[in-house]
């Protein structure tokens, strides 16, 4: 009488053997079956049907201010300076000691040029780094745009004297 009647073992040892079947069926289809997650896809913004979608690489002058040009300053604001001045540049998100730009207290000069300038070459001394190595110059046009469209401190430069100082800048 040496029969094994330990019953009680019994529920576990098939629990067992269900988890085991769960997990070589579940490799099996990881490994086999799935396709997987392919990093090579490509994400763009989505364009409303029957909309063009804007290229500022195509205008030949960005640092006069358009309806589209304000539109990609603020989204390459959104992407490269929010994290500091705040996604309305009104610094709510962004850090404390940086620039509030809806306010317009400005350490280089109230307008377009000082501002280009500012983005160009950073601030020394300050948080504010230069754009110059990240930004191309019509990219920092479009940001300077956006400020002037939101702030309430505007530009004082004339648009010609923009467009002469434009043609030189990098």
């Amino acid at each position: 009488m040496s029969e094994n009647q330990d019953h009680h073992n019994q529920a576990g040892f098939i629990a067992f053997l269900g988890s085991l079947a769960f997990v070589f069926v579940f490799f099996f289809y990881i490994v086999f079956v799935n396709k997987g997650v392919t990093l090579d896809e490509k994400v763009s913004d989505p364009v409303p049907a029957g909309a063009v979608k804007f290229d500022l690489t195509s205008v030949k002058e960005p640092w006069v201010s358009t309806p589209e040009v304000v539109t990609a300053g603020q989204k390459i604001f959104k992407a490269n300076c929010a994290v500091c001045h705040g996604e309305k540049g009104d610094l709510v998100g962004g850090i404390a000691n940086a620039r509030n730009l809806v306010e317009g207290q400005w350490k280089m000069g109230a307008g377009e040029i000082a501002h280009f300038k500012v983005l160009q070459n950073g601030l020394p001394g300050t948080q504010m780094a230069s754009f110059k190595a990240q930004l191309k110059a019509n990219e920092r046009w479009a940001v300077v745009n956006f400020i002037n469209s939101i702030t309430k401190n505007k530009s004082t430069d004339k648009p010609e004297d923009v467009a002469a100082f434009a043609k030189t800048a990098e």
